[in-house]
């Protein structure tokens, strides 16, 4: 998993893009501080360019929002596309977040 972060006034845009798996944990500590140190209110999560995603990349997104939550900020999802899609609507995700096209 690479990610880029793009902070604009009240919104933190984070992309995704490659795989989104277990072995990422570490790598998405990153986008953790990201959230951490923003000061805006919403944050969105681009996942156009990731490729796969597994439970362990849901349960990394799921604690990106809570951590955001304690904070007074929101989480949405966009740009989920094919498989990875289809693993958000099987984890009925959107009961959570937000999930734009």
């Amino acid at each position: 998993m690479q990610f880029t972060v793009t902070p604009a006034a009240e919104a933190l845009l984070v992309a995704l893009s490659g795989t989104f798996r277990f072995d990422d944990q570490e790598h998405f500590k990153g986008v953790l501080k990201a959230i951490d140190s923003f000061d805006g209110k919403g944050v969105t999560i681009d996942l156009a360019g990731t490729t796969a995603l597994d439970s362990a990349g849901v349960g990394m997104l799921l604690l990106a929002h809570e951590r955001a939550k304690k904070q007074g900020k929101t989480v949405s999802l966009r740009g989920a596309h094919g498989p990875v899609r289809q693993v958000l609507d099987v984890t009925k995700i959107d009961n959570i977040m937000t999930i734009h096209p």
